[in-house]
């Protein structure tokens, strides 16, 4: 019964993301908006990422409450995101996106600490909690393609109030994990010193660049697919390939992990994704390239996000988890997800997809060179 009420959750969560991510930016180009306005619109999104999980997480970590810190963020979400449909000024829709991203990232960073405490010592079954949470992506896209492709477009800010509702609802089943009223905290001069770490300024720094390289992707990638003509049935179905792909991925994660090492289950995911961005770059044109593309979703995203919460859960001092998600929130979907989206763009806008995609397989790139060949969760836990 605890699985199916983490699973419930994360069910709706990215069912909402999968209503946002592939069908907000047609609708903003319905509405008039230009690629750069896109970008800034997509980018205040994740720009209270910067500083709204530090202190939904400090609360988290200092006064426990978590699942109460979950429900207020649904709520607050829902009333911020019921002030979007019908408006088309650039600057209200940017206020709007901005205070309802701030109650949105409350939400999943202290709902992954909950998990990971009622897993317990289980910490590699994550990936089976989290896999629902695609397949509600998933089937939000696939209604999304049907829906909102086309004539439909304009109910694209509605979807969301439905979404948000039954994320609410859904933090009101779930039970809380123990807590953590009046344990003892961490010492602030323990936690900076595991901050400090050059195993761990490494890890989140490849964190914020391979998260940044999905800027062209997430804001842009179906006007990149309405461009080559793909009706709304494909676009649906290709969004989904890429999370169907990361189903079977966190199914079997844990296994990779065991067999593998997670450094080096780490270095091939961003190679992969590597590829995965020439891919789109060069050859956007051809479905089989689009189909590979989608299929290495899973090694692009899903492996590094959850290698990014195993590795706070692992190095980070008990008591301080919800500090060390907001940071792996703050950097990689706050500032990546932000420069990210404004630099994708400016680089469509100007410059075209090619570069934007090329923008993409170079941050990644980086970022692999700064993890390459470095036993990173392993000597940030002996340094614990």
């Amino acid at each position: 019964m605890l699985f199916t009420r983490l699973a419930t959750f994360y069910f709706f969560f990215f069912s909402l993301l999968g209503l946002v991510v592939p069908f907000f930016s047609p609708y903003l180009e319905s509405i008039g908006m230009t690629a750069v306005q896109i970008g800034y619109l997509l980018g205040a999104f994740h720009l209270s990422r910067l500083y709204a999980p530090g202190i939904w997480g400090y609360i988290g970590d200092r006064f426990g409450h978590r699942l109460l810190i979950v429900r207020l963020g649904a709520l607050g979400g829902l009333l911020s995101v019921m002030l979007i449909p019908g408006q088309t000024e650039f600057l209200a829709l940017w206020l709007c996106m901005l205070l309802y991203s701030f109650f949105w990232n409350a939400i999943l960073p202290q709902f992954e600490v909950i998990t990971l405490q009622h897993l317990a010592k289980r910490s590699n079954e994550y990936g089976r909690v989290r896999l629902w949470g695609s397949v509600g992506f998933i089937i939000a896209v696939l209604v999304g393609g049907e829906l909102f492709i086309g004539e439909g477009v304009s109910d694209v800010p509605y979807s969301f109030v439905v979404a948000m509702v039954l994320i609410l609802l859904a933090s009101f089943w779930v039970p809380d994990s123990k807590v953590e009223q009046g344990r003892e905290r961490p010492a602030s001069g323990l936690i900076r010193a595991t901050m400090k770490q050059p195993e761990v300024i490494r890890f989140f720094l490849m964190i914020f660049l391979v998260q940044m390289a999905h800027g062209p992707y997430n804001g842009f990638y179906t006007l990149l697919l309405q461009r080559f003509e793909y009706d709304g049935t494909a676009i649906g179905w290709l969004w989904s390939l890429g999370v169907i792909a990361e189903i079977v991925l966190f199914g079997v994660l844990h296994k990779l992990w065991n067999r593998f090492g997670f450094e080096q289950v780490l270095i091939a995911s961003i190679m992969l994704g590597i590829l995965r961005w020439l891919l789109l770059a060069f050859m956007p044109d051809q479905l089989w390239a689009l189909v590979i593309a989608q299929l290495l979703h899973a090694a692009s995203f899903a492996v590094v996000l959850a290698s990014g919460i195993r590795f706070v859960q692992e190095v980070f001092p008990a008591g301080s988890e919800g500090r060390g998600q907001a940071l792996h929130s703050t950097l990689g979907f706050g500032l990546g997800g932000v420069v990210g989206s404004v630099a994708a763009g400016y680089l469509w806008q100007d410059l075209g997809s090619e570069l934007a995609y090329l923008f993409a397989a170079g941050a990644s790139f980086i970022g692999l060179v700064l993890v390459w060949r470095v036993q990173i969760l392993g000597k940030a836990q002996q340094n614990r």
